[in-house]
Parts: structure tokens; sequence; C-alpha cells
């Protein structure tokens, strides 16, 4: 599996955070929902149930309107991605006591000339497997 193209798929069930009891991720990818742009506010980030998973890494990749793949690093910036699993850098994101995971999508407002845009998040377990789930923003 060289590629992470086949899991990008999953959507926002509400504007601004998904709440953590209902989300989850999974191998195939989860879709965690579809919102307009003028329904999400900055920061937007999804906070996650873990399901007693231990991530070891994190990683926030995206795909915005002129289809170049981007992913998170652990400071914010995005960075060009080569769509190969082996380059994803982990986000730097840590599980919560309570079980769950907040991944900050994006800390400030983007222009409207980069939508639509497919956010996928993911973590990496110890055995070396994926979890992952992506949501969709349009104009």
């Amino acid at each position: 599996m060289g590629r992470l193209v086949y899991i990008l798929c999953v959507s926002l069930i509400c504007t601004q955070v998904a709440h953590a009891e209902n989300l989850t991720l999974s191998y195939d990818g989860t879709f965690l929902g579809r919102v307009k742009a003028t329904e999400t506010d900055s920061p937007l980030q999804i906070t996650i149930n873990l399901k007693e998973d231990l991530p070891v890494s994190t990683h926030v990749m995206a795909r915005f309107q002129n289809n170049t793949p981007y992913h998170r690093l652990a400071g914010g910036a995005w960075h060009s991605w080569s769509e190969t699993r082996s380059d994803l850098v982990d986000a730097g994101f840590v599980a919560s006591d309570d079980g769950t995971l907040t991944f900050k999508i994006i800390d400030e407002a983007v222009s409207l000339s980069f939508f639509p845009v497919v956010f996928t998040i993911a973590y990496t377990l110890e055995n070396g497997r994926l979890k992952s789930g992506y949501m969709v923003i349009d104009q």
C-alpha cells in the first residue's frame, strides 16, 4: 500500500468541532462529513474517540482545489506530499487521558479560492497499520 490516496474519504458532521463520542477512525477510512466553508470557523479541529487505540504518530493531509496533496507538519505549516506513506511526517498530536485525540486541521481562515478541499486525518498504530477518516469542505 504505497499510496494513501485510496483512503482519502471522510466528512465532518458538525460545523467547527466534531465530538469524540461519535467519531472513530478506521482501516478503510471513515467519512467524517461534508460542510460549507462559510459554516466553519478557525481554528478547525476534530476530536475522535480512540477506542483503546494507542497511536504512535498522527497525520493530517489535504487535497486542495488544484489537486496537489499536502501534509501538515508538527508546527502547523503545510508541505507538499508525494502521497507515499513513508514520506508522511508526524503531526505531533497527543492523545488525551480521556481516550480522545484532537487533530488541529487549520489554524486560520482559508481563502475561498482553495475550496473544495478534502482533509484526511490519520494515526499510525504500533503494528504499523494506519487508521484514517476524511472530511470535505466546499465553498
